[in-house]
């Protein structure tokens, strides 16, 4: 089941809604040292760069044959090694991988989905103790270029009480700052 679609345009237009350095910095994901797991990774906008800045394993999970095609070569053409891409509906079949066996977990611009509760409990579910899930999302506001419908895109305290539902610890109600358009928590599996 694809999560409510809020329409990809072309990778290379896509690419500059993201300060993708700060996102990565901002989100812990440079300085994590295990196996990272991407929900979602569509065109490897975050994928590609983080197996740049970080010799940890990527696994990143994508729906469209397509997309996972495409990050794949990618990933080959740059000799990215630490990168294996899945096609999986994992909101229809979860990721297959065990309980408590990832230390991070991205999930980042999904949680629009109609039951945004399952996939972080499925991220829950898989992550070790103290690992993290990286929520991102885009910002509550109908002025950004893209992005879901207002009338399904979450709000920050909406994605931090889901969050909390499923499981998580969370430090601060107040969202991590992703400019140009974006938001974010950091969420850990407690011990």
């Amino acid at each position: 089941m694809k999560v409510r679609d809020s329409g990809m345009p072309e990778a290379a237009y896509w690419d500059t809604l993201f300060d993708v350095s700060l996102a990565l910095e901002r989100m812990d994901l440079i300085r994590i040292n295990g196996n990272i797991v991407e929900f979602g990774s569509g065109y490897g906008t975050f994928t590609l760069p983080l197996a740049d800045k970080n010799k940890s394993t990527i696994l990143a999970f994508e729906i469209e044959p397509e997309l996972v095609r495409e990050l794949m070569e990618k990933a080959n053409l740059y000799h990215y090694e630490n990168i294996s891409v899945r096609e999986r509906d994992i909101v229809a079949s979860g990721t297959g991988l065990e309980g408590n066996s990832v230390d991070y977990v991205m999930i980042f611009n999904l949680l629009h989905h109609e039951d945004p509760v399952s996939i972080l409990k499925e991220a829950f579910r898989i992550l070790k103790p103290r690992g993290i899930a990286g929520l991102m999302h885009w910002n509550y506001d109908p002025n950004t270029p893209r992005g879901p419908k207002m009338e399904i895109r979450p709000k920050p305290d909406e994605i931090y009480s889901w969050a909390i539902k499923a499981g998580f610890k969370i430090d601060s109600e107040k969202p991590i700052d992703l400019p140009p358009y974006h938001y974010g928590f950091i969420a850990t599996k407690p011990m």
